[in-house]
């Protein structure tokens, strides 16, 4: 690939970086890292130095690293830069490039390549991450600005675009009012103040007979919500009274 300046040639491949001469020393950190852990260098992998041309701006070479392992700094970080790094599957496993793929504490966007389009779909919707593109560059998700852009995990959970990121800028309000005006709400006898003792006794059948898993439950917290609402007035004496 031809690197340098793009305004200088249309045969310009890649040009620079625009995050500066720090970011060019944290890609190569990267990279070495990786070469101390196995990985193998199959092209770029150095910065630019001496007479080199390109070591006068912020040009990091297109690099690709193959046998990277999961343990490399660069398996669990952001790159943000032009390199590319091979993994290699054991037993050619679906299961286990999902595995790897998602074993990252960053996920905003994805994709997955295969001659089959099925096998491809499947992989992607597996993948977690905010996108995910089948067959494809995963930039196409948020080239279209009519899908929601933002990630998981590490990566936020936040969107902006899409109908999605539109309510993110509104303020959501919660509004509860009577389905039927006529009928007003007001606290069930057994539950008002000041205590008749059978409050505890009705909330329970109330629990039981709207969020229990079988009809025996149901009936039970029916039959409790009854006998609260039937139930006379608990006598209470009052010691303050009752000394005077």
């Amino acid at each position: 690939m031809r690197q340098g300046p793009p305004l200088e040639s249309a045969c310009t491949d890649a040009g620079g970086i625009c995050m500066g001469s720090r970011q060019m020393e944290h890609y190569q950190m990267l990279v070495d890292d990786a070469v101390s852990k196995g990985a193998k260098v199959l092209a770029g992998g150095a910065l630019p130095v001496g007479s080199d041309p390109l070591s006068k701006g912020s040009f990091y070479p297109p690099t690709v690293l193959g046998d990277v392992p999961e343990s490399a700094t660069i398996a669990q970080d952001e790159i943000f830069g032009p390199i590319m790094c091979i993994f290699k599957v054991k037993g050619n496993s679906d299961d286990e490039a999902v595995r790897m793929a998602n074993n990252c504490d960053f996920a905003l966007s994805s994709c997955a390549f295969s001659g089959n389009f099925s096998r491809a779909k499947k992989l992607a919707n597996r993948l977690n991450a905010g996108m995910s593109s089948v067959n494809d560059l995963e930039g196409t998700t948020y080239m279209n600005q009519s899908l929601p852009f933002g990630g998981c995990k590490k990566s936020g959970f936040d969107r902006f675009a899409g109908p999605e990121g539109l309510r993110g800028l509104c303020m959501i309000r919660s509004v509860c009012e009577d389905r039927f005006p006529a009928i007003k709400n007001s606290i069930p006898p057994p539950l008002q103040y000041p205590s008749k003792g059978s409050g505890p006794t009705f909330a329970q059948g109330l629990m039981l007979m709207f969020y229990s898993p079988s009809l025996t439950m149901k009936a039970q917290g029916l039959i409790e919500l009854l006998s609260a609402v039937m139930a006379s007035p608990a006598k209470v004496e009052d010691e303050a009274i009752k000394e005077k």
